[in-house]
């Protein structure tokens, strides 16, 4: 058996190998370098691409990657993988084959492994077909399938058969010629001599020695005659079933290109109809972008025009606060207790809110920010004292201490009482300012009023 490890007589692996690369379509070729790690970094060296338009370059480059290699077994198995497929016919035979219930009997008749892959003589008379010598040859070079050495020399010496063939008929067809040659040559002869027994029939008796002798060169050349159309119409039947055969294999390989052809085309209208649907999504998707971009300035235009009503807005809203902060900003708080006659609770919520005041960080006596941010400030110990008590059962376990826990709530309740003490003395004041002291007329205005005229005996 000769497997494709072993090195096979007549057969040139350059040549075989180089005729599997250049029957690759691209897809095949392009997936056989790029799952190949070195070789697809040998063939994009220097920034090339693998482009169908560098296929002549890619080839040359994974030829010299194999010589190399010395051929070996992983570099030609692996591109014998991606070329069997190609030759869709000989590949389905043989794998319908190998996998069929028949060829499973076979191997367990001559006790053959699962990996063993053999064709018997039979067989190989069925599938082979001279057409295919080529691929057959590829087979037995490369292919896990083993051959016995008739099989092998008959793939080898198929070339060489038909040559000679064609050679003998060649010789054959130069031998009818010379015969048909000579067999005209001798009519003539047989035609001279009835012409000169006609016109000598007076000389009969004479010349019948000579005519005796003429008609043995005749019957000669008769027989010379018979035999050569015996041996033109041999040879014509065997050109004739020659041309049949030959006749026979262009009509299939025809056909086969008809077919071919066929998918094709029908593949470029599937290819066509795919692309013209996705310009016509590329023109849906281009005006909707369209649209959503004139959306988008709409949009754009509204959000401007809102921002400046925004700004307005704000505008106004901070010269409408801007009274009441800057009034309460200017005030002098300690003294302002000292001039004034407060009740004994007046007096008391008033020093309250001077605590709250003197709380501040830099402990001046003057309102930080706005009159809400101030108010809000005061509001934070209120709601921070329910927050504890709300959740006082999950914060006396987080603090760990239970007794400085509720200390410190005990805490928070004076600094609250203080806080509402102090806003309630702040919303008298704030009231007493802007509805006795000053006029609704100077109030409208957002600057600080000017004191009213003091009155006679007022110091």
């Amino acid at each position: 058996m000769l497997g494709n490890n072993e090195k096979i007589q007549g057969v040139s692996i350059p040549d075989l190998f180089a005729a599997m690369l250049a029957e690759l379509p691209w897809r095949a070729l392009n997936k056989y370098i790029t799952e190949n790690a070195q070789l697809m970094k040998i063939c994009t060296m220097g920034g090339h691409r693998v482009d169908p338009q560098q296929r002549p370059r890619l080839m040359r480059q994974v030829q010299n990657e194999a010589e190399k290699n010395g051929y070996s077994d992983a570099t030609c198995n692996a591109l014998f993988a991606a070329w069997y497929p190609v030759h869709s016919e000989l590949h389905e035979t043989l794998e319908n084959y190998f996998k069929s219930e028949e060829y499973k009997a076979y191997r367990t008749e001559h006790k053959l492994g699962e990996e063993d892959y053999v064709l018997s003589d039979e067989k190989f008379s069925q599938f082979f077909q001279a057409s295919e010598l080529k691929a057959w040859k590829i087979l037995l070079a490369f292919s896990p399938l083993k051959f016995p050495q008739s099989q092998a020399d008959q793939i080898l010496n198929q070339q060489a058969g038909s040559e000679e063939l064609m050679a003998r008929v060649s010789e054959l067809e130069k031998r009818l010629a010379e015969a048909e040659r000579k067999a005209a040559n001798g009519v003539a002869e047989v035609e001279r001599a009835r012409s000169q027994q006609q016109s000598a029939e007076a000389d009969l008796r004479t010349l019948k020695q000579q005519l005796r002798t003429q008609k043995g060169e005749w019957d000669a050349v008769n027989q010379k005659l018979q035999s050569s159309l015996a041996e033109n119409r041999r040879l014509v039947s065997q050109l004739s079933s020659r041309t049949e055969e030959l006749s026979k294999k262009a009509a299939d390989a025809s056909e086969s290109a008809d077919r071919l052809t066929t998918r094709l085309q029908s593949e470029m209208a599937r290819l066509k109809e795919e692309v013209n649907g996705w310009q016509n999504k590329f023109q849906e998707q281009l005006q909707a972008n369209r649209q959503i971009q004139h959306d988008s300035e709409v949009m754009s235009s509204r959000a401007e025009k809102a921002n400046g009503e925004r700004d307005a807005a704000l505008q106004k809203l901070g010269e409408s606060q801007k009274f009441v902060d800057l009034l309460l900003s200017r005030i002098e708080w300690a003294k302002l207790g000292s001039q004034l006659k407060l009740s004994p609770t007046l007096r008391k919520n008033f020093n309250s809110m001077l605590k709250r005041l003197n709380y501040e960080e830099d402990l001046s006596l003057t309102i930080e920010g706005t009159l809400p941010q101030f108010w809000e400030r005061l509001q934070k110990g209120e709601t921070a004292l329910i927050q504890k008590i709300a959740k006082s059962n999950t914060l006396e376990v987080m603090n760990g201490d239970m007794e400085g826990f509720w200390e410190e709530v005990k805490d928070s309740f004076d600094e609250v009482q203080k806080s509402l003490e102090a806003r309630v003395f702040m919303v008298g004041l704030i009231h007493e300012l802007l509805f006795t002291i000053y006029t609704p007329e100077q109030l409208a205005t957002p600057a600080i009023p000017a004191p009213l005229p003091k009155k006679k005996g007022e110091s």
